[in-house]
């Protein structure tokens, strides 16, 4: 495929064509993916694994963990996200590049790296503070999605390792902006938003879920500041509501609730 030459980096123009999810006619001004939040939680709701109550004896934790991924599978999405909370827990080390420049100008446009992954990774970092090792998480080829106030050398070090990147406003919480790059530039259709509980409620408070897919593990955490499904910084908004579209009784005592979200 052609690409681009802009200050040193490779930019791929038409990533919908090179992803092959769809002819680039369906990449019009305003489409978004699908957002599907799939999430494991407690019987009381909690997603912290770690604050669970052990499971039943004859219950195995490895198959449960097992079957939460494989209803993820089902869902057939193009791309999985998980919260910069999230993201630090699996990716703790800090970048320890120089910060003392704001991104230039020729940066600040989305810059495809490798994407030969079947699926796709979608980091929230939007400080520009997260050090990776590889540009894959689980097989899956990175995007990071930051803001455009990140360090200069911060672009030039996810370009360096080939990882793929977008611009979500100043701050990097723009989330339709953020939605609008992956859909046109990347193909992403349906998403699987993977938490946590902030993600997860921000996306919910903006509109922007359009299925909810839980699995509920055999026990319960009841304890007090525990973060939930999700979390919201504010009054949720009023008119959405869910209808049940499959449930279905896993291995080792876990059910699985899979809604649709009307608006």
């Amino acid at each position: 495929m052609d690409t681009i030459e802009t200050s040193n980096r490779s930019v791929q123009p038409d990533a919908v064509n090179y992803r092959n999810f769809g002819p680039l006619d369906q990449a019009r001004e305003g489409y978004i993916p699908s957002v599907v939040c799939h999430v494991m939680s407690s019987v009381d709701g909690r997603v912290k694994t770690e604050s669970w109550s052990n499971p039943y004896k004859d219950y195995n934790f490895k198959t449960i963990m097992a079957d939460y991924r494989s209803t993820a599978q089902r869902l057939e999405t193009d791309a999985w996200m998980l919260g910069t909370t999230s993201v630090k827990e699996f990716f703790p080390d800090h970048f320890d590049g120089c910060s003392c420049h704001k991104a230039y100008k020729d940066q600040l446009e989305t810059y495809v790296g490798d994407c030969s992954s079947d699926r796709l990774f979608i980091a929230l970092v939007p400080d520009g503070d997260v050090k990776f090792y590889d540009n894959r998480f689980h097989g899956d080829n990175i995007i990071c999605v930051v803001g455009t106030e990140v360090s200069a050398d911060y672009l030039e070090f996810l370009e360096s390792m080939q990882i793929s990147y977008v611009f979500a406003g100043p701050d990097g919480k723009d989330t339709k902006t953020m939605l609008r790059a992956l859909y046109h530039n990347f193909g992403i259709r349906r998403i699987a938003l993977q938490g946590g509980g902030i993600i997860d409620g921000t996306f919910w408070q903006q509109q922007l879920v359009s299925e909810v897919s839980v699995v509920v593990y055999p026990g319960i955490a009841a304890t007090e500041g525990q973060p939930s499904i999700f979390e919201a910084t504010s009054t949720m908004p009023a008119g959405q509501s869910l209808q049940l579209l499959e449930t279905e009784l896993l291995k080792d005592g876990c059910v699985w609730l899979h809604y649709k979200v009307w608006k």
